[in-house]
């Protein structure tokens, strides 16, 4: 009880700094304080450990990827590359609308961190025709970004889990791709609900050009893909790649070439970024994490608790897939099984830890999404509560019908 205490206090000041709209790295750099001041570390510990979430190869390598991920935006944004991809979707799709999701969706299948950054201009582009606010701006690039991740194998969090509990990754899929159905519905209906359908601005069909053209405009993404899939490179060194050839390639006096290299490097953003790390770093040095899912014993009608409570705590606090899976799963052994096991409760403790990620202040694609479109995060907040709760109610609908009534 004394530790959900503590992280009730941790929580409560994320969300009421927020609500203040404070700076995110900084409400984030105080709960790290905070973290370290209710687990008891030492001050040498607490800065050891700052020291090292903040100056990790992994933070480094996650700072440069951002950083040339906001650099390939400002770059396709800038040459007009997005207004070109925006009006081939048109002439390929029969309701406008879908172009604020499809570009999102389609950059959703390449896992990285932070990776809706990619969609974010598109989607601004894309919502030129309405009068789209920060806030759904926000959460059609985060909500679309997200859909696949309940089955998709290629992200760490399947594969992690599929390690954890001995089975096969194509059965996670088969049972977890629904959730994914349920997270595109979703969103599609909150998408339709909210912007009126508007008469198309071409009434002639798409063409294989269009294709051609959705494809060429947005060949430095293509190209990153094929680097990191095809030939296996560090995702750094595939975008570091994209970036000089569209130096290479550009059609741009040096003065505008300067400026996109210039609005590339946010300060804030990379800071948000440190502060993500070094709050990661601190929760698990202090044992807080190894704490939390502890606190509910797994054992009788509480194992159903845990299921929820470990994997959504450890995902609402870091923002970090593996966070979740690699923390709260193997506690989780016991109640799901190994080799063979009950896949209805994998995939309910699954959809929980995939629940808190979407709504933590420091999962990086919310928070850099929202930084990007200088959306108010209350407002975020509002519009995203109801479809992470539709896909979580399928998920306890589940165990309701197949494990509890």
């Amino acid at each position: 009880m004394v530790v959900l205490l503590k992280i009730g206090l941790v929580l409560a000041l994320l969300l009421v700094l927020i609500r203040l709209k404070w700076d995110l790295g900084l409400v984030l750099f105080l709960d790290t304080c905070l973290v370290a001041v209710l687990f008891g570390m030492a001050p040498g510990a607490f800065g050891r450990a700052v020291l090292a979430g903040a100056t990790s190869w992994e933070t480094l390598q996650l700072a440069g990827i951002v950083v040339l991920v906001l650099y390939l935006g400002e770059f396709l944004q800038s040459s007009g590359a997005f207004r070109a991809m925006v009006d081939a979707l048109k002439n390929l799709v029969r309701d406008d609308r879908l172009i604020l999701a499809i570009p999102s969706a389609f950059i959703g299948l390449l896992p990285m961190m932070g990776g809706a950054m990619m969609g974010a201009p598109i989607v601004d582009e894309a919502a030129r025709r309405w009068d789209v606010s920060a806030a759904w701006k926000t959460f059609y690039n985060y909500w679309f970004r997200h859909v696949w991740e309940y089955w998709w194998p290629l992200y760490i969090n399947i594969i992690m889990a599929a390690v954890i509990f001995r089975v096969p990754i194509w059965k996670i899929g088969l049972y977890q791709a629904p959730f994914s159905l349920v997270a595109v519905g979703t969103g599609l209906a909150v998408l339709y609900r909210n912007l009126p359908r508007l008469p198309r601005e071409r009434e002639n069909g798409g063409s294989w050009m269009d294709v051609g053209r959705v494809v060429f405009s947005i060949w430095p993404i293509v190209l990153t893909i094929v680097l990191i899939f095809a030939f296996r490179l560090n995702m750094l060194v595939a975008l570091a790649v994209a970036s000089v050839l569209t130096q290479a390639t550009a059609r741009m006096d040096l003065g505008r070439r300067w400026a996109v290299v210039a609005r590339s490097f946010q300060p804030r953003t990379v800071w948000l970024i440190f502060a993500v790390m070094a709050f990661k770093k601190v929760l698990e040095a202090s044992g807080a994490l190894d704490a939390v899912v502890r606190a509910v014993p797994p054992q009788g009608p509480t194992a159903y608790v845990l299921l929820f409570a470990a994997p959504f705590t450890v995902g609402l606090l870091t923002g970090v897939n593996q966070a979740y899976v690699a923390i709260a799963f193997p506690l989780l052994v016991p109640i799901v099984g190994t080799g063979t096991p009950d896949m209805v409760l994998l995939t309910f403790a699954y959809v929980s830890g995939f629940a808190g990620i979407l709504l933590s202040p420091a999962h990086l694609c919310l928070a850099l999404t929202a930084e990007y479109f200088k959306a108010d995060m209350k407002d975020v907040y509002r519009i995203l509560l109801l479809p992470v709760a539709a896909v979580f109610a399928a998920a306890l609908l589940e165990l309701l019908v197949f494990r509890i009534l």
